[in-house]
């Protein structure tokens, strides 16, 4: 049966709640501690129900991995306009990116999935590349800009890691390991970083 406020079926209902649930489990007690009796109890729904969800913990984990790749894929995924600059475009895809950074449940659920993925490297390589499959993100946009000739880039995979690896040295990584935060600055990182990255891939 759906409900007509949410348009969501009962079912659908339990699997977000026990998706929501695993998060937070995962957040205060990391995989290695997670129970699934606690993420049954913190959904409100029977154990037997969470595993005809999920049949593991690790298929927990997963979806959970899958959802931050997503997020992450999301807020970097815009569509080439030639008609506009590429500093404009650029710029936003990088405002974008900050702003899903500074979310506190984000940074979170990102520190929980980087320490398994240190325990674990082999689900680490696998996520990455399921990761690699989504739509979207910094990757279609400059292989749009390419194809537009706006852009001269021969490695596309080279150079999102090199824009990546300039924004988040001031975005992402100081947050994660809790060592300050630069947002005050964040405009002229940008633009800098922007203008650097045009001054080598520019057609």
């Amino acid at each position: 049966m759906i409900d007509k406020q949410d348009g969501q079926t009962h079912s659908q209902r339990k699997h977000a709640a026990i998706l929501k649930a695993s998060r937070e489990e995962f957040l205060l007690n990391g995989f290695a501690g997670a129970s699934m009796d606690r993420i049954a109890e913190r959904a409100c729904v029977s154990k037997r129900t969470v595993y005809n969800h999920f049949p593991s913990k690790d298929a927990l984990f997963e979806s959970s991995t899958l959802e931050l790749w997503s997020r992450i894929k999301e807020a970097a995924t815009l569509k080439f306009d030639p008609s506009l600059s590429l500093e404009s475009q650029l710029s936003r895809i990088a405002h974008n990116s900050w702003e899903l950074y500074r979310q506190r449940e984000f940074l979170e659920l990102a520190r929980v999935v980087m320490a398994e993925f240190i325990r674990t490297p082999q689900q680490a390589a696998e996520a990455m590349e399921k990761m690699a499959q989504l739509e979207g993100g910094l990757e279609t946009w400059l292989k749009d800009a390419v194809n537009n000739r706006a852009l001269k880039i021969e490695d596309i995979e080279l150079a999102t890691t090199q824009f990546w690896g300039l924004m988040k040295a001031f975005s992402f990584w100081p947050k994660v390991f809790h060592l300050g935060e630069h947002d005050e600055r964040r405009q002229d990182i940008i633009a800098a970083n922007v203008e650097m990255f045009l001054a080598r891939y520019r057609a």
